[in-house]
Order: structure tokens, then C-alpha cells, then sequence
């Protein structure tokens, strides 16, 4: 089956691990990334949103190169896709499924393209979006939660514990570095424990309160399984805008091997072997309680995160997510 994803094409992207996923199944895929549509020029995100014509230019010349691959599934991970684009997808290959996967939290659905959009199915990961999509907009809307990439979130095959002692972190953290994730940091880094963080800063944004404890770089792959496995624990604060959802990163985390301390959603309850109790925290106040608590008992940390390694290898897998969207859209 030749399958099409219209999305970024960069490494350790939803997109790229989907493309892994299904090609490891058998079947062939073309990531189709805004930067490929007008060879030697880089696409404006700024004007996409704002001038109507370019952006009915892109997503037109978007949309054509779909159609000349004559794909048997089309995927749409961007949430700003014009929806004349899937309009003429449609029109051009018609009786081919042309679905939506929304890997991020509600606040991103940018001009609301995918709600305007005649996609033949809506998967997010937030049963919050799901009820809303469903029950009052009347679209065909599906539960499928996030996922990790054993083949690019590998657990390294290392003595654990000394590790730890040569990485010398007691916690780890990753990511943009937004306002309300920089507070949160404060706190824990005036705990006294020993912080390591890697992201890139918002420049609009003073950041200057935690600055010599930032690396200001991008972790992906071997080098982002090396890094968190090497921390005692990794913090991940979820965003506020994750109503009833978790991030990318929960999955990622225990499917390398590493112990997390993360923000508490009920649902995690659904996706975990420990007690989330163990792990989650409601406030800042529990999340440093529990730091200190395991900050000296590697063998107890070291028991948890194998326990979620074994369960998020058999139930949170990219290999996991698009049998679901198989058997969902081809049944």
C-alpha cells in the first residue's frame, strides 16, 4: 500500500516514526513536508497564516503532489492544512481514506483548518477532543494516544547505576523552555538538586534565573535515550493545554528505560503498570517531595522504570498505533 503523510519531514518527528512504523510493515511512504512544495525557497509560517492567497498557493501545489503520487491512505499530521487541500486530495484520488492524526494539545489547532476540513477520520489523543469532535461537531473522531520508536529510543546497554554517577544528574528536563516550564524548573533547581536541562529558550522571555544549568540544543535519538537514561530521573511537566491527554515525551521516557516524575492525568492510570501515585505529582511541592524521595534509592528507581521498559514495549509503540489506524480506517 503506498501510503502519503502531509507533514514535517525531520528526524524524530511523529512523522518520521509513523513513516518507520508503516514502512516496517511493508508498506511504501512519502512524507510530503511545506519545505519540498516550492523547491529552493523556504515556505512562510507567518504568511500561511495570514495571507490567503500564498496560502491557497502552497497547499494547491501541496495537494497536486499527493495526487500525482496516487496513494492508497493520505495522512494529514499538520493542523494548519488548508482545507481546500484535502478538498482536491479527495477529488483527485477519489475513494482513497484521508485521515487527520493530531499528536499535540488543543491549543495548537491553529485557524481551526482540521474542523473545517473533510477528512474521513480524526484521531487525537485527548478523550476530551474526541467527546468534543464527536458529540458536538458530529465528526468521526478516534482515541489514540501518543507513542515511542524502540529503533530511534533505544535503551542503552550500559551498567545503570554507574551511569548515573558519571552523568552526575540527579534530574533531567527537555524541551522548549516556555514560561510556565521555566517556573517550574526554578523551583526544583532551588531545591538543591542537581539539574541538567536541554532545550531552546524563548527569546521573548528572560530565562535568566535558570540559564547556566541550560544547554541550549536540541536532543533527539541515541543521543536523547543516552542522556535521559543517564539522569536519576527525568521531571516532565505536561502542558497546560493537555485537558484529559499526556505528551510525546511520557512515552518516550519509559520506552527508553528512564524513570520519570511527571505531572498527574487520570488517564495515565490507562496507559501504566505502576501506581501512577508512585510517580505523578499535583503540585510543585509533591513533585520535589518525590525527587528526594528516590533521589538515593536507584535500585527502587531502577525496578520501576524496567517494569514500565516491558509494558511500554508491548503496548506503546508506534508498530502499536498504526495497526489501531489500520484495522480503524480499513476495517
Amino acid at each position: 500500500m503506498k501510503v502519503a503523510i502531509v507533514g514535517s519531514n525531520g528526524f524524530d518527528t511523529l512523522e518520521y516514526h509513523f513513516a518507520d512504523s508503516f514502512r516496517g510493515l511493508g508498506h511504501e511512504v512519502t512524507i510530503l513536508d511545506l519545505t519540498d512544495v516550492v523547491p529552493g525557497r523556504d515556505v512562510s509560517h507567518h504568511a500561511l497564516k495570514y495571507v490567503k492567497w500564498y496560502d491557497e498557493y502552497i497547499f494547491k501545489k501541496l495537494a497536486k503532489n499527493v495526487i500525482e503520487l496516487k496513494p492508497d491512505l493520505v495522512i494529514g499530521t499538520y493542523r494548519f492544512i488548508n482545507p481546500l487541500c484535502i478538498r482536491m486530495i479527495k477529488s483527485g484520488v477519489p475513494g482513497i481514506p484521508v485521515i487527520q492524526i493530531n499528536p499535540d494539545a488543543l491549543t495548537t489547532f491553529e485557524h481551526q483548518q482540521v474542523f473545517a476540513s473533510e477528512y474521513d477520520f480524526f484521531f487525537t489523543k485527548d478523550p476530551y477532543i474526541v467527546g468534543f469532535m464527536t458529540q458536538k461537531l458530529g465528526l468521526n473522531a478516534i482515541y489514540l494516544p501518543e507513542a515511542f520508536n524502540p529503533k530511534v529510543h533505544r535503551r542503552p546497554d550500559v551498567d545503570r547505576l554507574r551511569y548515573e554517577q558519571e552523568s552526575g544528574v540527579d534530574v533531567l528536563a527537555f524541551g522548549h523552555i516556555y514560561p510556565y516550564r521555566a517556573r517550574m524548573l526554578k523551583k526544583i533547581i532551588d531545591s538543591g538538586l542537581n539539574v541538567a536541562l536541554y532545550g531552546k529558550r524563548d527569546k521573548r522571555f528572560s530565562t535568566s534565573d535558570i540559564d547556566k544549568y541550560l544547554k541550549n540544543m536540541w536532543i533527539t535519538g541515541e543521543t536523547k535515550a543516552k542522556l535521559l537514561f543517564g539522569a536519576k530521573m527525568v521531571f516532565n511537566n505536561l502542558h497546560y493545554a493537555e485537558i484529559e491527554s499526556v505528551n510525546c515525551k511520557f512515552f518516550e521516557i519509559s520506552g527508553i528505560g528512564a524513570f520519570q516524575i511527571c505531572d498527574y492525568r487520570p488517564i495515565i492510570s490507562e496507559y501504566s503498570k505502576i501506581d501512577p501515585a508512585k510517580f505523578t505529582f499535583k503540585s510543585m511541592d509533591d513533585a520535589i517531595d518525590l525527587m528526594k524521595y528516590y533521589v538515593d534509592k536507584p535500585a527502587l528507581r531502577h525496578e520501576m522504570a524496567a517494569i514500565q521498559y516491558d509494558h511500554f514495549i508491548q503496548n506503546h509503540t508506534y508498530d502499536h498505533r498504526v495497526k489501531q489506524i489500520l484495522e480503524t480506517v480499513f476495517k
